[in-house]
């Protein structure tokens, strides 16, 4: 928006002045608003005050002297804060110095490397007593898995010595190729009728009769 200069009879400073006014309320998103109490801060002195030579006040000693001493105040905190802020600028310069930071580095990295070291030691105390422990428990292990298998080792030695021992009583009954003839005279001899029976009390009845011979010998 712009305003025409006819308006108001007003010159064209104020009219630029205006303009720019108006350009700053079309983008007042962007801009924070001051409220002046009798002109806007850009307009020249009026005429009637150029040449008018303001009073100044009347300030007593005592008011003098404490606005005095606050200055003062005022000015030693506010060269206190710029050496301060001048001392920590130099010190920012000299730790970005490439000696200096390579030093630091230097530095930083001997302190790391002597706490890696430290907990290095503490680590291989740790795991070194762990592995001795684990080496007893594993020689008591041992010790004991090899008795177990010798107390199971006597006692299947003597299972096998008690069936060697059978089999060598029971070796005088086998045949042989010495006693095969014997052997079979004596089974031609002594024939063995399996044909037994038993009742409820206990006996047994041997050479029964057969049927098939009983029916035979009726025919």
């Amino acid at each position: 928006m712009i305003r025409p200069p006819v308006l108001l009879n007003i010159n064209a400073l104020t009219v630029r002045n205006l303009n720019v006014y108006d350009h700053l309320i079309s983008n007042g998103s962007y801009i924070q608003c001051v409220r002046w109490k009798r002109k806007p801060i850009w307009l020249p002195t009026a005429k009637s005050k150029i040449f008018r030579v303001p009073q100044r006040p009347v300030i007593p000693i005592e008011d003098q002297c404490e606005l005095k001493r606050l200055f003062n105040n005022y000015r030693t905190l506010m060269k206190s804060l710029m050496s301060f802020f001048v001392e920590k600028e130099e010190e920012r310069k000299k730790n970005l110095d490439f000696n200096i930071v390579k030093m630091n580095i230097e530095k930083d990295f001997e302190i790391c490397s002597n706490i890696n070291n430290q907990w290095n030691k503490e680590i291989a105390m740790i795991r070194q007593e762990r592995l001795s422990q684990e080496r007893t428990y594993r020689i008591q292990e041992i010790h004991k898995k090899l008795k177990e298998k010798k107390e199971r080792d006597l006692k299947m030695q003597e299972i096998i010595d008690a069936n060697i021992k059978k089999v060598k009583e029971e070796a005088t009954t086998f045949i042989t190729s010495k006693n095969i003839d014997e052997a079979i005279l004596n089974a031609l001899e002594n024939i063995i009728d399996h044909n037994i029976a038993i009742d409820r009390d206990g006996n047994f009845y041997k050479d029964e009769p057969k049927k098939n011979e009983s029916s035979t010998t009726s025919n």
